[in-house]
């Protein structure tokens, strides 16, 4: 009986060991994430939340990837949709304002919102 339950342990302890090492979420700290931050402090960017509910109210797509640039001190997002067809779109939008700066991909005429 002792056998079996030092086993019992062992099994344990390493289901336990290799959850913790294989179901930990990572993450990649960016070393620019202080500036981004700040920015978001200052209003410079509007937070990725009111970004994805600003593609909820003009587009019928799904959020993939989100890049944050900046050049020449204007920040903009840029992401990539997909939408209920598979279909890739491209999108940039002022990271400030959220406004819509350039759209591309193909059928988005069955992506874009029509505003109410």
């Amino acid at each position: 009986m002792k056998k079996h339950c030092k086993y019992l342990y062992l099994i344990g302890f390493i289901s336990i060991f290799s959850c913790r090492v294989f179901a930990t979420p990572t993450s990649d700290i960016d070393e620019h994430h202080d500036n981004v931050m700040d920015a978001v402090a200052q209003g410079l960017i509007q937070p990725f939340s009111a970004l994805q509910h600003k593609v909820h109210q003009q587009l019928l797509a799904r959020i993939i990837r989100v890049e944050l640039d900046k050049n020449d001190d204007e920040w903009t997002y840029e992401l990539k949709l997909i939408d209920g067809n598979n279909n890739i779109i491209k999108v940039e939008y002022e990271a400030r304002t959220l406004k819509m700066i350039e759209i591309k991909g193909r059928h988005l005429e069955s992506v874009l919102k029509v505003p109410k």
